[in-house]
C-alpha cells in the first residue's frame, strides 16, 4: 500500500499566515451570519411596527361634555400622529386634527341635552348643585340617558352603520362614563379588542366592567364628602349610597339605556352589559397624589392629567394684561358645561364688585353671556374663551376661581395655583373637598354668594402663603411620575393592538355575582357550620345535663 503523501513542512511565517487566513475567514462567516440575522430581525420588527402603526382605530365619544372631549383629544391626536388611521364618532369635532384622523359628528347630542325646554328642565345644573346623594346619582344617569338619545338620533351614527359589513377595525376606544350606548358597534365590526376610557376619575361602576372590589369602607362615592379614614357614620352612609347606585344602574339605567340604544341600530343588540365587560384595558383619569388609595385590577391604568400639555405662549393682549398686574393675576373660569348666564345677573354683579375692590390684582374672566350686568373695572378682562392651561402656567397667576371639575383641579394642581372653588354638581363637591382638606383652596357656596364672601375668599387665598405652599407640595407629588400619562396611555393602547386576545390581565371577578366575588357565600357556609356546631354542642349539653339531673333524682328517690 502506498503511504499518503506528507504535507510539506511550513515555515513559521507561512504557518502564521495560514492561521490568520483561517481566522479571518471564520470571522467573515460569523459576520455574514450576524448580518443576515440582523436583517431578518429588523424585517420582523419592522413588520410588527408597521402592523401597529397602520392599525384602524375607532373612537366612540358619546359623553355630551366639552371637558371629556378635551381630555380624550390628546389621545386621538397622538394615535393619528403615530401613523394610525383613526375614525372618531363624537359629539365634538376638532378641525385641526392630524390628517389621518376622521371625525363623524353626533350632531344632535347637544341639542337633545340643552336645546329644548324638556331636556333643559331635566338637566337643570343649578338645581342639581344641592341635590342629596340619591337624587345626584339619578341625575348622573339621567345625563347619560339624554346623551344616548342624542347619539342614536344623530345622522353620524347612521353614517358609521353604513360601513360595509366586512369592514374591520383593529381596536375600539370607548368613553364609558355615561354607559355603553354605542357599544353595539362592537357587533357591527366583528368584536375588535376594546379599550374603555374615562375622564371621570375611577367611577363607582368600574367593577361592573373590569371586576375587582370597590370597597365602600374606604372608597367614597362621588356624592359623598368623607374623611380618610372614614368614621363609622360616613362608612354607613357611603355603603348605602354605593348600594343604591349599583341597584339603580342595574335595575333602571341599563334597561332604559338598552331601549334607547336599540332605536339607533338596525339589528338586535347583544346584551350591553356583556359588551362593556369585554374591556381589555381601562384608562382612568386618576392619580394617587390627588385621589384616595384604591386597589385596581392590573388592566386598569391610571393616566390622570394626560390632557395637560406644554403651555403655549399667550396672545400679546393676555400676556401684557398679566404682566402689568401690580401683585399678580386671577383666573375665573367655570368649565365647559356651566354657562355664565346660569349665574343670575345679581351674582354676576357681585363678582364685578368684588374684583373692583382688588385693583392690585388683574382678573381674567371666561364670560360667555351676551353682556355684563354693569361696566367692568379696568383690572378685569372679560373674554368668551380663554386658554386655561396656558394661563394657569403663568408664574404671576395667584389664584383660580373654578367649579373644581376634575380636569380643572388637575391643571391647577399641576401648575401650583391655589383654588377658590364654587362646586356645582357631580364630582365637583368631592374634588373641592379634597383640595380644602389638603389646605390648597377654599370653598364658596353658590347659594349664599355675596360680594363680601367672594372678596373674603380671595383675600384669604391671596394673602396667606400656606395655600401656595400646600398646592406646591401637591404639585410636586402630581408631577413626580416615571413617565408621562399620555405616553402611558398610548403604550397600553398599542399593547392591546399587539395582544388583542390576551385576557390574563382581566380580573376573574368580571361578571361574577357580588355574593360570590366578595365571599359572602363562603362566609354564609362557615356561619351555618358554626351555628350547626353550636346547636349540636347545646343539644349534647342539654342531654348530658338532663341525664345527670335524672340520675340525681333517682338516687335521692
Amino acid at each position: 500500500l502506498t503511504q499518503p503523501k506528507q504535507a510539506a513542512a511550513k515555515s513559521p511565517v507561512q504557518l502564521s499566515r495560514h492561521l490568520h487566513d483561517q481566522f479571518v475567514e471564520r470571522v467573515h462567516v460569523k459576520k455574514m451570519k450576524l448580518a443576515l440575522g440582523t436583517v431578518v430581525c429588523a424585517a420582523a420588527f419592522g413588520t410588527l411596527i408597521t402592523q401597529i402603526q397602520c392599525a384602524n382605530i375607532l373612537v366612540l365619544m358619546s359623553v355630551v361634555s366639552q371637558s371629556h372631549f378635551i381630555w380624550i383629544r390628546p389621545i386621538v391626536n397622538r394615535l393619528g400622529e403615530g401613523g394610525h388611521n383613526v375614525t372618531v364618532l363624537s359629539v365634538n369635532v376638532d378641525p385641526r386634527s392630524p390628517k389621518n384622523v376622521t371625525y363623524i359628528h353626533l350632531e344632535n347630542s347637544y341639542n337633545t341635552l340643552y336645546g329644548n325646554g324638556t331636556a333643559t328642565a331635566r338637566n337643570d345644573i343649578l338645581k342639581r348643585s344641592n341635590e342629596m346623594p340619591p337624587a345626584a346619582t339619578i341625575s348622573f344617569y339621567q345625563f347619560g340617558l339624554l346623551g344616548c338619545e342624542g347619539a342614536v338620533t344623530s345622522q353620524g351614527l347612521q353614517q358609521l352603520l353604513r360601513y360595509p359589513s366586512d369592514f374591520r377595525f383593529d381596536l375600539v376606544v370607548y368613553d364609558f362614563t355615561c354607559g355603553p350606548c354605542l357599544l353595539g358597534l362592537l357587533h357591527k365590526f366583528h368584536y375588535p379588542p376594546l379599550v374603555s376610557v374615562t375622564g371621570f376619575g375611577v367611577p363607582q361602576f368600574t367593577e361592573r366592567l373590569v371586576g375587582g372590589h370597590k370597597a365602600a369602607s374606604y372608597i367614597p362615592h362621588f356624592t359623598q364628602l368623607t374623611d380618610n379614614p372614614m368614621p363609622f357614620g360616613q362608612r354607613f352612609l357611603n355603603t348605602l349610597v354605593h348600594l343604591f347606585d349599583a341597584v339603580y344602574r342595574w335595575a333602571v339605567f341599563m334597561p332604559r339605556l338598552t331601549q334607547i340604544a336599540q332605536r339607533g341600530f338596525d339589528y338586535q343588540l347583544p346584551d350591553l352589559t356583556e359588551l362593556e365587560q369585554r374591556t381589555l384595558i381601562m384608562l382612568t383619569n386618576s392619580n394617587p397624589a390627588l385621589d384616595p388609595p384604591e386597589s385596581l385590577p392590573p388592566n386598569v391604568i391610571p393616566v390622570g392629567g394626560l390632557q395637560i400639555v406644554e403651555p403655549k405662549p399667550l396672545a400679546p393682549e393676555l400676556a401684557t394684561f398679566i404682566a402689568n398686574a401690580p401683585k399678580g393675576a386671577i383666573l375665573f373660569a367655570m368649565g365647559t358645561n356651566f354657562r355664565s348666564k346660569m349665574f343670575t345677573r345679581e351674582r354676576q354683579a357681585m363678582f364685578l364688585e368684588a374684583f373692583a375692590l382688588l385693583p392690585e390684582y388683574h382678573v381674567l374672566w371666561k364670560f360667555d353671556d351676551d353682556q355684563l350686568p354693569r361696566q367692568a373695572s379696568p383690572n378685569v378682562l372679560v373674554r368668551p374663551w380663554l386658554p386655561q392651561n396656558d394661563i394657569l402656567a403663568q408664574p404671576r397667576l395667584r389664584a383660580f376661581i373654578t367649579h373644581c371639575g376634575l380636569m380643572s383641579t388637575q391643571e391647577a394642581t399641576y401648575h401650583a395655583v391655589p383654588m377658590i372653588g364654587i362646586p356645582i354638581y357631580v364630582d365637583q363637591h368631592l374634588n373641592l373637598h379634597r383640595t380644602v382638606q389638603a389646605g390648597a383652596g377654599v370653598k364658596l357656596d353658590l347659594a349664599t354668594l355675596t360680594t363680601a364672601s367672594v372678596l373674603s375668599a380671595l383675600r384669604v387665598v391671596l394673602e396667606n402663603d400656606s395655600y401656595r405652599q400646600a398646592i406646591e407640595k401637591r404639585s410636586a407629588l402630581f408631577r413626580d411620575q416615571p413617565d408621562k400619562p399620555l405616553d402611558r396611555a398610548i403604550w397600553w393602547m398599542e399593547w392591546a393592538l399587539r395582544h388583542p386576545q390576551e385576557d390574563r390581565l382581566r380580573s376573574s371577578t368580571v361578571g361574577m355575582n357580588r355574593i360570590i366575588a366578595d365571599g359572602y357565600d363562603v362566609a354564609g357556609c362557615l356561619f351555618a357550620i358554626l351555628a350547626s356546631l353550636l346547636m349540636f354542642i347545646r343539644i349534647v349539653c342539654v342531654k348530658v345535663c338532663y341525664r345527670s339531673s335524672k340520675k340525681r333524682k333517682e338516687k335521692q328517690g
